[in-house]
């Protein structure tokens, strides 16, 4: 594969980088768009039951741990680690975000599309955007075993 000019640090980009990186910043975009979209809607659905100042800050129950869980799985990730536990979270949170959203929507199969897509968008972009980690990871750890060899 032909490589890029170098750059100051010394080292080279390949296509398959840049690849990685569009990849992984069209997966964030599309992260932050589901997870604000998400948000709210069920600030929306605590507007109706909760005061204002509580319900401003509500959806944080669903998506604060949801972030906990992914730095914690991004964090594994980097470190060749497994994240069992927080896969578990991470999944109950998108759940129940997606239960929530269409709990209380119209009984239309159209809403239930609408409200219950971007919580589930959101769960796939970042298991993409892992992918893309975990992909880099491996490359790097592949140039460093043939550097290792050569020396």
């Amino acid at each position: 594969m032909q490589q890029n000019p170098q750059f100051p640090a010394g080292r080279r980009i390949s296509h398959a980088t840049i690849l990685i990186v569009a990849i992984a910043v069209c997966a964030a975009c599309l992260l932050g768009w589901s997870v604000a979209y998400t948000y709210g809607q069920l600030r929306t659905i605590a507007e109706g039951m909760l005061p204002d100042a509580v319900a401003r800050w509500w959806p944080l129950a669903v998506y604060g741990p949801w972030f906990v869980a992914a730095l914690s799985i991004l964090r594994a990730t980097v470190q060749h680690r497994r994240a069992r536990r927080s896969w578990a979270v991470l999944l109950t949170a998108s759940a129940m975000a997606a239960a929530l959203c269409v709990g209380h929507s119209s009984r239309s199969l159209m809403a239930f599309v609408m409200f219950g897509v971007p919580p589930i968008t959101a769960l796939v972009c970042f298991w993409e955007l892992i992918g893309q980690v975990s992909s880099k990871c491996k490359i790097r750890q592949g140039a460093h075993a043939q550097r290792s060899a050569r020396m």
